[in-house]
């Protein structure tokens, strides 16, 4: 069964995510409980970048450690940590030594980058730090849920004295095209003001005005001189075609007041299916796709299609089964 504060089920950014990717895997990770034996690299290599970045922007002008050294040192724990959980010779084997390694001098070197780019953003003056929080989500006048999730940070604007929301984003490549219509960094700015008010952190009239989206790209310094125009050189002096990417961009989404109660009418929404579907009113559903080898759950959703119970079997190899949302339950205990 699915984490249950009271009798209502919790329901957190990542489960959301996943229960829009498909809700077969939903239902195995969040439901179940079924988790994979190790952590794929995109996702805690994200964590540590989020990690870093939340030391880094402490509340006020100051700024806390450097986050290439606070990602160095996280990385160091995450090893140890995942070396440690291991429990068998076989599991051992598949701790890829060279997977950390190149984690490491990506993840420092893109954030010594970053603190280049952006010095100690003196404009900046962070008003709310990486903040946990807890909502109930009402539908059709009752509650149904839980959603628990942490917004990156809030912050004054020096420059037009307008309060924004922080959101930090790794990615292999930079969209920004959808950000209009995002779901995550929307729901954390519906939910932020109104929480921040209560705590009296905000004054009844401030508000959060938008968004900023915070990308770092997944790729190194480019290591090729460069001419006065800043243009990457080839080997025999001449401007390459192959120009880089941006590692860094940032992307400011003004907000609405009207988006707000879009932003919590859609949760609510999303909550009614998952909750029917965990009751079993609703049929859980598989969304195929091309990428689907690229999920954990794929070895066992293929053999799901063919029926019985070997898949079953499987999982209990290749899955632990446990509380996903143990970080959310311990947050809000505390």
């Amino acid at each position: 069964m699915p984490a249950i504060i009271g009798d209502l089920p919790v329901i957190t950014t990542s489960s959301r995510s996943t229960f829009r990717r498909c809700h077969q895997r939903w239902y195995w990770q969040y439901v179940l409980g079924l988790n994979p034996k190790t952590t794929p690299n995109a996702l805690w290599f994200g964590i540590g970048v989020h990690e870093a970045l939340a030391l880094w922007y402490r509340k006020g002008r100051k700024r806390g450690p450097h986050p290439a050294e606070t990602f160095e040192l996280w990385h160091q724990g995450e090893e140890e940590r995942e070396i440690f959980a291991a429990r068998s010779d076989r599991e051992l084997q598949q701790i890829d030594d060279a997977k950390y390694e190149d984690a490491l001098t990506l993840g420092v070197d893109m954030l010594e980058g970053y603190v280049e780019e952006y010095g100690r953003d003196p404009y900046w003056k962070v008003i709310a730090v990486e903040h946990p929080f807890k909502i109930r989500v009402i539908y059709q006048g009752k509650p149904i849920a839980y959603f628990m999730s942490t917004w990156d940070g809030v912050y004054l604007d020096l420059r037009d004295w307008q309060i924004y929301l922080m959101e930090h984003k790794t990615a292999t490549a930079v969209q920004t095209a959808y950000l209009e219509l995002d779901d995550q960094g929307g729901i954390y700015w519906a939910v932020a003001q109104a929480v921040l008010r209560a705590k009296g952190i905000l004054k009844p009239d401030e508000e959060i005005a938008g968004i900023t989206y915070n990308f770092l790209r997944k790729a190194r310094e480019d290591q090729r001189q460069q001419n006065a125009a800043g243009e990457s050189l080839n080997l025999n002096g001449t401007v390459s075609k192959r120009q880089p990417i941006e590692r860094f961009v940032r992307e400011t989404m003004e907000r609405s007041p009207r988006e707000r109660r879009t932003q919590m009418e859609r949760l609510a929404k999303e909550a009614r299916l998952m909750t029917g579907m965990i009751s079993g009113e609703l049929p859980v559903t598989k969304n195929t796709q091309k990428d689907c080898p690229q999920c954990p759950f794929f070895t066992i959703c293929k053999l799901h299609e063919r029926g019985g119970s070997a898949w079953k079997e499987v999982a209990s190899v290749d899955f632990t089964k446990g509380e996903p949302y143990d970080r959310y339950l311990k947050t809000a205990a505390a």
